[in-house]
């Protein structure tokens, strides 16, 4: 530590000499006053664009600093922070690389030295560079300079895999997509852990999806699961605020990062990189790295290489969901349509299928018994005397006995393939295939008989006091039988049983 003037002049010529920007502010007590000077270099005076005969500290204090929008995704950038030069100048350790001074972008890191009657507080800026190419004008940060161009080659390669194996993944590979991101960005990176997590709708939770872990290093993902806003409030506002998380040293967690601290703590986590993954502009969640094994001072390499896999990851997930949505109102249409094409091939008061629906089956039954050669019975039935009754007790009485005989004859024709519906006002129609004229007979004689026993009677029928329904049977038996000639059988029949009154059954060959 120089102790004397000649001592300090040789030790700034020295300091002078170096390529890279230092500020250094010594503190000493002399009389029980503290004496703080400034001292800044040749190479950051040309950096800061300082004017050593003038006071350093007022031009340091006048410096204005901005956040770097392409590393912090802050909304604002045009409104310049607390000066991190100053507070470095005064004890507070600072590590930041994503900051710009004269619209110029840099890194900015502390550094303390204790003498016997002073202390130095020293402060380091270097320029970045955030296309990989060396500027030989200015001293380059070799930390955040790529080292390799074999690593640049094989990290475009790795990008190209994934984002053509994203791009074009789904809902069945989605997961396996991400995880084989994860992995390639953890591999690469040297990194311990890789994770994912996403926010909930309104961001009051966050939940682990995918995690990938080196080996020897545990794993968090079921216990990292729905955790609310209020257990890390830092870490959740720092992202919300900026996308950006970067921490090389979690115990130098400021104060109100205690739950962080400690969560860091319980996972072993000593450095953490975590940056905002984003659909249309709203945070959807995040990517993370985490060093377990030992502390790591995060490059703008790192940043950048995380930033891309992330957006790669963010496409997919977008797109997945988009995905989800569509099939979902796909499906829900479809639903609707086809909800909408039984309401169309329904009858409104007794629900059983109308007219529509019957002969849409029974052209259907009938080419099936012409391939496979079976019997097909229709049978048609209608109430007797039904405008008297209605007329007698009025349109909700006629429509109460509409449905209490649909109701009935669903009871007793309800066989897999069987099919009752309602033709007109107070006609039936029934279709039953593979059975023949004996079993159709005997089956609607047990259903006239059911409703005789109900004895559903009014005062203004022609021949009796209860109603009766009148049946007709067609059975189609031979490989030609068209539709149209079946349908009038069973008319006619239906119309010969009229004729006779009362609960009687016909039918025509």
């Amino acid at each position: 530590m120089p102790t004397s003037g000649a001592d300090t002049k040789n030790w700034q010529t020295v300091v002078d000499l170096l390529p890279v920007a230092v500020v250094f502010a010594t503190e000493k007590s002399i009389n029980s006053t503290i004496i703080r000077e400034y001292f800044a270099n040749e190479t950051a005076c040309k950096l800061l664009d300082l004017d050593r005969e003038i006071s350093l500290k007022n031009q340091l204090s006048a410096l204005k600093f901005f956040p770097d929008a392409q590393l912090s995704n802050t909304a604002n950038t045009e409104l310049p922070i607390a000066s991190p030069l100053m507070a470095g100048l005064t004890g507070e350790p600072i590590n930041r690389r994503d900051l710009l001074v004269h619209g110029f972008p840099i890194s900015i890191e502390t550094n303390q030295y204790y003498g016997d009657s002073e202390c130095i507080y020293a402060v380091t800026l270097q320029p970045r560079d955030h296309r990989l190419f060396v500027n030989t004008d200015i001293p380059m940060d070799m930390s955040s300079a790529e080292l390799s161009i074999r690593d640049v080659i094989r990290f475009e390669k790795i990008v190209g895999e994934l984002s053509a194996s994203l791009r074009c993944c789904n809902s069945t590979n989605i997961d396996s997509n991400i995880q084989q991101a994860l992995s390639a960005l953890g591999e690469f990176c040297q990194a311990d852990r890789t994770y994912v997590f996403l926010f909930d709708h309104d961001h009051m939770a966050i939940t682990n999806t995918h995690e990938w872990v080196n080996s020897g290093i545990s794993s968090h993902i079921d216990d990292l699961q729905n955790i609310p806003h209020q257990a890390l409030p830092y870490f959740v506002n720092e992202m919300l605020q900026s996308g950006l998380f970067v921490v090389a040293d979690t115990l130098s967690l400021p104060e109100q990062a205690a739950l962080e601290r400690d969560e860091f703590a319980r996972e072993d986590i000593q450095s953490v990189l975590c940056i905002g993954l984003y659909q249309q502009q709203d945070l959807i969640g995040f990517i993370g790295i985490d060093m377990v094994a030992r502390k790591r001072r995060w490059s703008e390499a790192d940043i950048r290489r995380t930033r891309l896999i992330g957006e790669l990851i963010a496409t997919a997930i977008t797109t997945e969901r988009l995905q989800l949505t569509l099939q979902t109102s796909q499906q829900q249409l479809l639903a609707n349509n086809d909800a909408l094409r039984e309401l169309v091939l329904r009858d409104g008061l007794t629900d059983l299928a109308n007219q529509q629906q019957f002969t849409d089956r029974l052209q259907e039954e009938l080419a099936r018994a012409r391939r496979q050669h079976h019997e097909l019975t229709i049978v048609f039935f209608a109430i007797n005397d039904y405008q008297a009754y209605n007329n007698s007790l009025g349109k909700s009485a006629g429509e109460a006995l509409v449905v209490q005989v649909a109701n009935l004859l669903i009871a007793y024709f309800r066989r897999n393939g069987e099919l009752v519906s309602r033709l007109s006002e107070q006609r039936f129609g029934v279709l039953l295939p593979y059975l023949g004229y004996e079993e159709t007979y005997q089956r609607c004689a047990d259903f006239l008989k059911a409703l005789a026993e109900q004895n559903i009677s009014y005062s203004h029928s022609h021949t009796t006091r209860t109603i009766t329904v009148s049946a007709g049977i067609a059975v189609s038996n031979t490989t030609e039988q068209a539709l149209e000639e079946l349908v009038v059988r069973a008319e006619n029949a239906l119309s010969n049983a009229k004729s006779r009154g009362g609960n009687h059954i016909e039918s025509i060959s």
